[in-house]
């Protein structure tokens, strides 16, 4: 380093004309030069200060080049110096100029003689694994023997870690490289190295957690230069100067709507910060361009509004809530609080507060009453305001954040809620996240649940919905004391009455008369116009519909229409829908139902409780003793009986879970009865054996062998399930074709999963 030091000071002297000493050492070839006198020369820091924003970032190097002053006195004063490391974390979001940064970094530390060449070089996690063991070594140390004097930047470096919290899944290369990495980067004063991990805050504070703790003494996280994401005033710093570059202009206006759109999209994950600029402002050059090409503008290079949004006013005009809503049946309630929450957010923009509307809301109701539908236009409604960057709605059920083994249900919760940021989040029949239903599970999705939606990082930043029955969604705010302070809000969605169902059926068959209007004259005044006597039998059907199970109201009118629709006659001119049509469809939607659940009822009352076969207590006896039992309870006949008895009661005590098919439930009592036949198979040939002759013996006793090993693999299986928790319930694994499923049928893990638990 010294020597390179020197040979750069003689060539810069050569050059000028002067005549060099080349036996001269000089102060700044042994020690390096002034740190203030080389970065008033450094075109990089001053580079580096002149980026927008990076406040912390331009702190924390501050500090660094402070301690590298203070360590160049103090060794001419020949004291101890200040220790400190060149190699760093850099934690952040994408488009915070991490990238950008790490350069000019690499430039300030070669301007200061810290490094012998500042070139950056860029890799990624793939780049260090090897194809087979010792390769990811070899590749790594290769890597970094390249980079000497150099900037070694590694993106995304939280791929190097692809295990879970729990130390689990951890991949042999993986590790291997990072092993070496400690091995080989030392972070001593004067190493003529610079290594930097990038990545995002929470990944890479994790991966630390779970591997070789030496890399968190070689990258302090103490000391990481932290890249915060960018507010709106550095966005619209950082949109003018992008502006100038790309030769293009833009209105206030203009501007002003583009930074509305770039504030909708930060609720979405991931959020490019600069590098969501650059996308907007590729969309906004091409709608600028398609205007031009249709003429419909003449001046070509300034971007409007127009551009960046072709609704951008939407937040002015508001969404009319009622016209919304215009057509849904009981939805009065809704609109005005929508309506409230628009009023607010106005007169909360004009004094530039926080208008505080809520994020979270139970939807409570029977099916069929408008509750996805409701939330689609929820969704609209706060996009318009500006607080989602979507209109979309995650649909999604209980099962959905409902892990299958210890330790799965928070991370698959927080994926969830990741996927939906910016967007509605609508689950569905919640009640079935009470523990009841799921065990521990579902109480470990709830608290995870409780204990998200108040993080910075979800917070305002999607809707969420848990919707079901009133009672049902009752019962589950009582499972966490924090739900029902995190779910204030309750919408609640009543059965249908008569009229609606009358007045929802008649708006159907009118969609679909209007729809072939061009084609066939389709006559529903029938419903359009009700005669009194019709009126009455179409109110006492729907009366008898709707107090049957299973009724689902909007669903159910609406597959009325379909089926009316379809008993019309196609091939005449006119298509009439009849009193009779109505009448008799509805009829035999009842009739349908009502012999569903009598079948039902008929099952449940043959289905008497079985009875435990009891067994005698076995007695002490001697071998003697034995011999005069009864023959006829060692024959196979017997043993098969007794396995089919065993396999009986073992069918009784298991309960079947709620949603199991029934081509699942029996599937499953099959292997359950094949797996006792297979024991019983075992003890024969272990009883045949004896009785075999020598040429037979060898014959079974490899079968007797083969069999053994597979029922000792199975039962290792179960017990690996059983110890995991995977059955909340507790139920015992039958083994079936590709994996195991639990007795009560709702558990199923393949047997893959099960090997690389």
């Amino acid at each position: 380093m010294v020597v390179e030091e020197m040979a750069t000071r003689l060539r810069k002297l050569r050059r000028s004309g002067a005549k060099p000493d080349d036996l001269l050492l000089t102060q700044e070839d042994l020690i390096g030069p002034e740190p203030s006198a080389a970065l008033a020369k450094s075109n990089a820091y001053r580079d580096l200060n002149s980026m927008i924003g990076l406040k912390e970032v331009k702190g924390a190097l501050k500090v660094l080049i402070d301690t590298l002053k203070t360590n160049y006195h103090r060794e001419l004063e020949e004291k101890p110096l200040v220790e400190f490391s060149l190699n760093k974390v850099f934690l952040g979001s994408p488009g915070t100029g991490k990238t950008t940064v790490a350069k000019l970094y690499g430039l300030v530390l070669k301007d200061l003689g810290l490094l012998s060449n500042g070139e950056l070089i860029v890799k990624n996690p793939a780049d260090f694994v090897g194809p087979h063991i010792g390769g990811s070594e070899a590749q790594t140390k290769a890597i970094l023997a390249s980079t000497v004097g150099k900037v070694l930047v590694i993106e995304e470096a939280y791929g190097l870690f692809s295990g879970r919290s729990d130390g689990s899944g951890m991949n042999q290369f993986k590790t291997a490289v990072i092993d070496t990495i400690v091995g080989e980067v030392q972070s001593v004063p004067g190493e003529d190295r610079c290594v930097l991990l990038l990545g995002y805050k929470d990944k890479v504070e994790e991966m630390f957690q779970n591997v070789n703790p030496g890399l968190a003494r070689r990258f302090p996280i103490a000391s990481a230069f932290v890249f915060e994401d960018f507010d709106q005033v550095e966005m619209a710093k950082i949109l003018d100067m992008k502006l100038g570059k790309s030769g293009f202009k833009a209105t206030e206006r203009g501007k002003s709507v583009a930074l509305e759109v770039l504030n909708r999209a930060r609720n979405r994950p991931n959020f490019g910060n600069a590098g969501e600029i650059d996308i907007l402002l590729g969309r906004a050059q091409a709608s600028h361009q398609q205007r031009v090409s249709s003429g419909r503008i003449k001046r070509h290079g300034t971007l409007e509004a127009i551009d960046f949004d072709e609704d951008h006013d939407r937040a002015e005009k508001g969404t009319d809530v009622a016209k919304l809503f215009a057509g849904d049946i009981g939805r009065d309630h809704l609109v005005s609080i929508l309506e409230g929450y628009q009023k607010r957010v106005r007169e909360a923009k004009q004094l530039e507060v926080d208008p505080e509307i809520p994020f979270n809301f139970l939807f409570r109701g029977p099916p069929g009453t408008g509750k996805t539908t409701a939330a689609r236009k929820m969704g609209k409604v706060y996009y318009d305001m500006g607080f989602l960057a979507s209109t979309e709605v995650i649909e999604v059920s209980a099962t959905d954040l409902i892990g299958q083994y210890v330790g799965h249900t928070g991370p698959k919760v927080q994926k969830l809620l990741e996927k939906a940021m910016g967007r509605v989040l609508f689950i569905d029949e919640a009640y079935r996240l009470a523990p009841t239903k799921h065990g521990s599970f579902a109480q470990e999705a709830i608290d995870e649940l409780v204990d998200c939606v108040t993080k910075p990082k979800y917070q305002d930043k999607l809707i969420i919905i848990l919707a079901g029955y009133v009672q049902d969604i009752n019962n589950l705010l009582g499972i966490n004391p924090g739900l029902s302070s995190r779910f204030p809000e309750s919408i609640d969605f009543d059965h249908f009455t008569v009229a609606s169902c009358i007045h929802l059926l008649t708006t159907q068959l009118q969609a679909k008369k209007d729809k072939i209007k061009d084609k066939k004259f389709v006559d529903v005044s029938c419903l359009e116009i009700l005669a009194p006597t019709f009126l009455q039998e179409l109110t006492d059907k729907f009366e008898t519909l709707s107090h049957q199970e299973g009724w689902a109201n909007a669903r159910d009118v609406k597959e009325l229409a379909k089926k009316m629709y379809h008993k019309l006659d196609l091939s005449p001119p006119t298509l009439t829908l009849t009193e009779d049509i109505v009448l008799s469809t509805i009829g035999e939607m009842i009739s349908e139902r009502s012999d569903r659940m009598n079948n039902k009822k008929a099952k449940t009352a043959t289905k008497l409780p079985k009875v435990p076969v009891m067994t005698p207590t076995p007695t002490m006896s001697t071998s003697k003793s034995n011999s005069s039992l009864n023959p006829k309870s060692t024959n196979g006949d017997d043993q098969g009986k007794q396995a089919d008895e065993e396999c009986d009661i073992n069918e009784g005590s298991d309960l079947r879970d709620v949603g199991v098919s029934d081509e699942v439930w029996e599937q499953l009592q099959k292997d359950k009865k094949k797996e006792a036949q297979d024991k019983q198979d075992l003890e024969r040939l272990k009883k045949a054996q004896k009785d075999a002759s020598d040429a037979d013996r060898e014959r079974l006793v490899r079968q007797i062998l083969a069999a053994e090993d597979k029922r000792k693999k199975i039962e290792e299986a179960k017990e690996k399930l059983k110890k995991m928790g995977v059955c909340p319930v507790g139920y015992h694994w039958i083994k079936q074709s590709g994996g195991y499923r639990c007795a009560g049928g709702s558990h199923w893990m393949t047997d893959e999963q099960v090997n690389n638990m």
